[in-house]
């Protein structure tokens, strides 16, 4: 009977290591309640043991009569443990506890008389009890005290105190369920049914899922574990089920004369089975997940979505709104609340929700923070960072994510409690290391998008003093020769003031040179405006013609004829005035600059049609200069790209991006000794625009 007594020895090691793993992770109520009653559950196995181990009667009766001790307690340990988890207190629950107790403090005393049981009767396994009625009680006990703990467990995770008491008792019911008809095939021999009792490997399987569900922190969801032993089934069955039918038959056509080839089949099935079971599982689970866990499988999927869609969000604002907002709706979550560095880029301060008045994280909170790498629960805090622990129960936080670039905190994520008593599962915190992940570069991105832009403004303003400049140059002679005429009138007016004709004939062209000097000076000043982008209907003649009267002067000065040609009903654009001016003079100015003496540059501006919006004006400036290289047409538009010798190359680049950012296009096309054609296509406003003038 050796080999029978080896399953309840080995389910007396497998416990009593659980035990030792449980208390080393420390004592609190529910640990040590869990270590009695693993120990009253020791003794069971060993009962059964030495019943088994030992071939003569009286020696196994008297050391089952010793081990039985224990037995007689398991009822009350259990449901006593079973108290610890759930929180049942007060008069009744404890007077129940300690009936349960009572009843078998009374059955270990008559287990010492000799009062429990008669003899032992032989079976196949090795010695089995035969019961005295004295032995019903345990019986009662068993039936009684069995039902309350499920009833108390199911009640308890109907109505949890928190998240992870919940999941703990699903845990226990898991356990209960998974063990429970093992266990009680201990009682059928008793009673004469002549089964095989499989209480030992039961009551293993049952306190290794509790002990995982107290000393864990991170618990893996019961989904997880059906899910996996679903799916794992279905590919075993799947693979051994026909594997197994071919080889029977093998061995039934071949018999024992062909020992080897049946020995080989069977190694064949079992390489073909490590092989195909975890295949066939992973691609199984994922249909198991969502058959029978939809809402989860759901939750995770857009877990999975929102990591992947973060990375192209470079508005922080936005990203920091779309970031909250969504973990929100898909976790379902009491709070959800985002920490970012100011604008200094120091103190971590809350960005969402947005608060009325700044709300920053202490600096030594921040300190501590920093030292996280992981997404982190408030049960893993505690004890360990008591400043953070703290700042975890004050917010209400379950979760902490940290968000980290180049081993450094870039903010932090905190989220409550589900509104739905969930966990946060191992799983869950994995997906949500990646939607760190995706926010981290997200962010960083919005901070780098955030400095482009700052950095497009100043070379944007840069070149515009630069054209500004240019211009400013032609005008000079053109404001100094009204001025000579403005200053030889005032030369004579002493001598003349008599002369009626020479007054009224002077001081009209006087006031009409002035006015020429005005129109020029603001034409210029208009051009030279910083000012936010500010999106409107335009009309592209009116606002456009002035750029043209400026650059009148600049091409005269280098002996360039500069022309313009409308197009009449032309439909007004949608578009920044200022940069539109802008656009236009930089690529008058370049024209103009390339062109040699005698050289003609026209603005052409017409009706077209862009592949995405129909509707579109055209705007072309043509030369008759050297034209440009074919190998230097695909690097025109590269910042700081320039052939001139005192060009800066970013007049160029910025009109490529205004012409971007107004949702239009910009090709060059230009042949070496005849001219280049620069053309322009911006979409039309649309009707509303055009309505409201706005």
């Amino acid at each position: 009977m050796l080999h029978q007594s080896l399953v309840p020895l080995v389910a007396a090691v497998a416990n009593a290591i659980i035990f030792v793993l449980v208390l080393r992770g420390g004592m609190n109520p529910i640990r040590r309640v869990f270590a009695w009653m693993t120990l009253t559950i020791i003794s069971w196995n060993l009962d059964i043991f030495a019943l088994y181990y030992f071939p003569d009667a009286p020696s196994a009766l008297w050391w089952s009569m010793v081990f039985r001790t224990g037995v007689c307690l398991v009822p009350a340990a259990v449901f006593h443990a079973v108290c610890v988890l759930t929180g049942a207190s007060g008069r009744v629950w404890s007077a129940v506890l300690g009936a349960g107790y009572a009843a078998g403090a009374f059955l270990v005393i008559a287990n010492f008389r000799g009062a429990l049981v008669n003899r032992l009767t032989l079976h196949s396994w090795g010695w089995y009890i035969e019961p005295a009625p004295l032995y019903s009680l345990m019986t009662a006990l068993i039936l009684i005290y069995f039902p309350l703990s499920i009833a108390r467990v199911a009640h308890t995770y109907r109505h949890p105190s928190s998240a992870r008491q919940r999941t703990q008792a699903k845990f226990w019911l898991l356990a209960i369920g998974v063990s429970g008809p093992f266990d009680l095939t201990n009682l059928l021999p008793i009673y004469g049914i002549n089964v095989y009792p499989l209480g030992s490997f039961g009551n293993a399987v049952y306190l290794g899922i509790i002990a995982y569900a107290i000393a864990r922190h991170r618990l893996m969801d019961v989904d997880y574990v059906v899910r996996k032993a679903i799916s794992f089934f279905l590919a075993a069955s799947v693979v051994l089920i026909p594997g197994g039918t071919v080889l029977f038959a093998l061995s039934r056509t071949v018999g024992g004369e062909e020992p080897a080839v049946v020995a080989c089949a069977a190694v064949g099935l079992a390489l073909l089975s490590v092989v195909l079971i975890p295949t066939f599982q992973e691609a199984l689970e994922t249909r198991v997940h969502r058959a029978f866990f939809p809402q989860l499988y759901d939750y995770r999927r857009r877990l999975h979505e929102l990591a992947a869609a973060l990375v192209h969000l470079v508005d922080r604002n936005e990203l920091v709104r779309r970031l909250g907002e969504s973990l929100t709706e898909i976790l379902d979550v009491e709070t959800c609340e985002i920490f970012l560095p100011d604008e200094a880029g120091r103190r971590a301060t809350l960005a969402h929700p947005v608060p009325a008045t700044p709300v920053p994280l202490p600096e030594e909170i921040g300190r501590d923070l920093e030292q996280l790498a992981e997404p982190v629960l408030a049960s893993e805090v505690e004890g360990v960072k008591p400043g953070v622990a703290s700042l975890f129960q004050a917010r209400g936080w379950e979760v902490g994510i940290p968000l980290r670039i180049n081993d450094r905190l870039n903010g932090f994520i905190g989220l409550g409690q589900k509104k739905d008593f969930r966990i946060f599962s191992a799983e869950d915190l994995q997906l949500l290391s990646a939607v760190a992940s995706g926010a981290t570069v997200a962010l960083e991105n919005a901070n780098l998008s955030r400095q482009l832009r700052h950095s497009e403004a100043v070379l944007e303003r840069a070149n515009r003093l630069s054209s500004l400049g240019t211009l400013a140059a032609g005008l000079a002679h053109e404001i100094r020769n009204p001025l000579v005429a403005v200053k030889t009138f005032l030369d004579l007016l002493p001598q003349r003031l008599d002369d009626r004709q020479f007054l009224s004939e002077f001081r009209e062209l006087s006031l009409s040179e002035l006015r020429r000097v005005t129109d020029l000076i603001a034409d210029l000043l208009t051009l030279g405006k910083s000012r936010t982008p500010d999106r409107r209907s335009v009309d592209l003649p009116s606002t456009l013609e002035p750029v043209v009267r400026l650059m009148e002067t600049t091409a005269r000065k280098r002996q360039v004829e500069l022309g313009s040609q409308w197009q009449l009903d032309l439909p007004p654009v949608s578009a920044d005035p200022d940069q539109l001016k802008q656009i236009v003079l930089n690529l008058l100015l370049n024209a103009i600059e390339t062109s040699a003496a005698g050289g003609r540059v026209v603005l052409d501006v017409h009706g077209g049609t862009l592949a995405d919006t129909g509707s579109a004006v055209v705007l072309e400036v043509r030369d008759r200069g050297p034209g440009i290289p074919a190998e230097q047409l695909e690097h025109i538009f590269h910042p700081f790209y320039t052939t001139k010798e005192t060009g800066t190359g970013l007049g160029l680049a910025l009109v490529h991006q205004m012409v971007v950012d107004h949702g239009g296009e910009i090709a060059v096309e230009s042949t070496v000794g005849e001219g280049t054609v620069f053309r322009v296509t911006l979409p039309s406003a649309p009707l509303e625009l055009r309505r409201t003038g706005t």
